[in-house]
């Protein structure tokens, strides 16, 4: 019998299996200048896999990257040291992708982009990569398609998409705009779990459960809203979970979206228990934004003790 909070997945035996890797990341690296108003972060190595890929690998998890970066992306010794698999990392430009991110007070955030903004393909994608376990798909800036998603696609795998960047629209000067996507029905096909933030949230111009139910209605099983200080919100089974933020002393909140996600992503996968996999997540979300950059990712050890509390 299918215990409270859990909701049924396509997981077979081969995820138990010791070669195989449990996460592939698909997604640009970026390096962040980050604003804020306690001070800067200048040239941090930051994107999905920076930020997710360091969060799975702090939790034991076997992860590699599909990502394309400029000829001016000189070491990527940082990621092979944290134990991430790069053979899916490429040349795809003259330049890294670029964001500026620049908070108020109250944490929101304005961004500028820059950059060689390549496309990823389904030829991207190592061939040792596609029997991973789980995919965690998210573009920062519009440089995956539903080619992509296709391509790792099976029935016995679980893929989350963060579409954060399909929302982003860039003017002549780099300024960055949140739109809703025309192609997001589509891509949502081949979508297990989707998670969007809460600039995605104002896009849609409806409430947050309407939302996550249209997403379910396009094909995801959970669907899966953060709020920010507000906590975040899950759909699956047409049941509700919630869960609330951490209260925190935030130093840099950026990547908390990406550190989010992984940590649902892993958690589920092991539990397959949506309820416990959010409640890590918001907690891992709330412990790394003490830390300004890609540092100070909490242990499983770090997020219990920080969960039991909380919750």
């Amino acid at each position: 019998m299918k215990s409270f909070g859990t909701v049924q997945n396509r997981k077979t035996s081969s995820y138990d299996l010791k070669n195989l890797l449990d996460v592939i990341i698909i997604g640009h690296i970026a390096i962040d200048t980050n604003i804020l108003p306690c001070g800067s972060v200048e040239n941090a190595l930051g994107g999905v896999p920076t930020y997710a890929g360091i969060a799975l690998t702090t939790l034991k998890k076997k992860v590699g990257i599909v990502s394309k970066v400029g000829i001016d992306f000189k070491d990527f010794s940082f990621y092979s040291n944290q134990g991430i698999d790069i053979k899916g990392i490429s040349i795809g430009g003259k330049r890294t992708t670029r964001f500026k991110n620049i908070y108020d007070s109250k944490g929101d955030r304005q961004q500028v982009c820059e950059g060689d903004i390549s496309r990823i393909t389904p030829e991207d994608i190592p061939k040792t990569y596609e029997e991973a376990c789980s995919f965690y798909i998210s573009p920062i800036i519009d440089e995956i398609g539903v080619d992509v998603i296709k391509r790792v696609k099976r029935k016995d795998n679980t893929v989350m998409l963060d579409p954060q960047g399909l929302f982003r629209k860039v003017d002549e000067k780099g300024r960055v705009e949140i739109a809703l996507p025309k192609n997001l029905n589509e891509l949502l096909r081949y979508v297990d779990i989707i998670k969007i933030g809460k600039g995605e949230v104002s896009a849609f111009k409806i409430g947050v459960k309407e939302i996550l139910s249209c997403l379910v209605d396009a094909g995801p099983k959970i669907a899966i809203a953060t709020l920010e200080r507000e906590g975040c919100m899950l759909l699956a089974e047409d049941k509700v979970w919630k869960a609330r933020s951490l209260k925190v002393d935030v130093k840099d909140p950026t990547g908390a979206g990406d550190v989010f996600g992984a940590i649902f992503l892993a958690i589920y996968m092991d539990t397959l228990n949506v309820r416990e996999a959010i409640k890590f997540a918001s907690v891992s979300a709330g412990l790394k934004i003490r830390y300004e950059g890609p540092t100070g990712f909490p242990s499983k050890g770090n997020i219990k003790e920080a969960k039991a509390y909380r919750f």
